[in-house]
């Protein structure tokens, strides 16, 4: 079994490790109360993502491709979704959390996985057919879509728009991936790109002008207008606006860990809004370095990817890669404004353990192919060797 760790691909492990390390003490000098249970939950996260990344460095991930296996997944998936969003109080305006008490479960996180999962061995076994037409497609038929849809639909309802678009997100990648045709991947990428570069105009012409200035209406009509025009009502607009101010007091080197003067007005300081308490603490430069190490390990998972030897393991690998790069991308366009406030965390820094563990057990999968990728290698250097010396 540790034979197997000599294969382990620094290039992820090190960004994962030093992401996660930045997390647990980033918890404790982002947060406003409990500040050492929070750390100590964190803690606790880190350890068990480490021990489930671990385990699936080590598994042989055939054993997740069987039907019954992703089926049950889906189900046990749809299930707690249900249970969130029908049984327990909503938070923060969405129901997205099953509260037990010691432990906070968020079933959105874990439906991105397990889409990954079911998605990347359903289109390596039934790939696209350029001699067929579109409704004959095997990805068409409803009998692939039936519970991936049900579930998707709960996390809409819920309403989780953050988790619903990186989601979907995911699921355009892995089609695009998976050799769809271009014409009709051009088509959903243009939508989808002319839907977001409208999204501020369409809101002002669909929503009344007296929304703007007023504070009660539903929370995500509430922070698409924050998100047009924040300075509109500033009142409604605080936590986005508090968060500029955090970035900017940190300037370039922080204020200090421990420091933050703008930590109080956050609401979310030590999950949603954790980075606007990183750029004040430790400053531009020590985020920017945070964002390099996020880029290098997307970009490793990328090419590992792309030189999969089985589709199974590439679909997988560029559903990971989608998955760090949206959390990453929409948690911070939220904390900038770039993108309307939706509750996402950042991947591995954000307190919060449904999400960590999700991400741990994806780097383990990472890991996982990238020791295969090196195991064939290595058998062809070592075939190529050997017919050498018979020569």
């Amino acid at each position: 079994m540790f034979k197997k760790l000599q294969k382990l691909d620094y290039w992820i492990l090190v960004p994962f490790a030093v992401l996660s390390a930045l997390g647990i003490v980033m918890v404790f000098s982002a947060s406003q109360s409990s500040a050492i249970i929070n750390f100590i939950k964190q803690l606790i996260f880190v350890v068990i993502g480490c021990m489930g990344a671990f385990f699936f460095f080590h598994m042989n991930l055939n054993v997740l491709r069987g039907k019954k296996v992703l089926e049950r997944m889906l189900w046990m998936i749809i299930f707690l979704l249900a249970l969130a969003r029908f049984v327990f109080p909503p938070v923060n305006g969405a129901h997205g959390w099953i509260n037990l008490g010691l432990i906070t479960i968020q079933p959105a996180e874990f439906l991105k996985l397990a889409l990954i999962l079911y998605f990347a061995d359903y289109l390596s076994k039934n790939p696209w057919n350029e001699r067929l037409r579109i409704r004959s497609q095997q990805i068409i038929q409803f009998s692939a879509w039936r519970w991936p849809a049900a579930a998707l639909v709960l996390v809409i309802f819920m309403p989780d728009n953050g988790n619903a678009m990186i989601t979907l997100m995911i699921l355009l990648v892995i089609l695009l991936a998976s050799g769809i045709s271009r014409l009709w991947g051009a088509t959903v990428v243009a939508l989808f790109s002319l839907g977001f570069a409208i999204l501020p105009t369409l809101i002002k012409l669909v929503v009344p002008a007296s929304y703007f200035n007023n504070t009660s209406q539903h929370y995500a009509v509430s922070r698409l207008i924050n998100f047009v025009n924040p300075w509109e009502n500033p009142d409604a607009s605080r936590q986005l606006l508090y968060g500029y101010y955090a970035i900017a007091h940190g300037g370039l080197f922080g204020v200090g860990l421990g420091n933050s003067l703008i930590k109080p007005y956050l609401p979310e300081s030590n999950t949603d809004f954790i980075m606007a308490i990183f750029g004040e603490e430790m400053g531009a430069i020590a985020t920017i370095a945070v964002l390099v190490l996020m880029l290098i390990l997307i970009v490793r998972i990328i090419l590992i990817g792309i030189r999969a030897s089985q589709q199974y393991h590439r679909l997988m690998m560029f559903g990971i890669a989608t998955l760090l790069f949206m959390q990453t991308f929409v948690n911070l366009g939220g904390v900038i404004g770039l993108l309307p406030i939706t509750g996402v965390v950042f991947p591995f820094i954000s307190g919060g353990g449904s999400s960590y563990i999700v991400m741990s057990a994806a780097v383990g999968m990472s890991l996982n192919i990238a020791a295969h990728q090196k195991k064939l290698v290595r058998a062809h250097r070592d075939d190529i060797i050997a017919r050498k010396e018979r020569l």
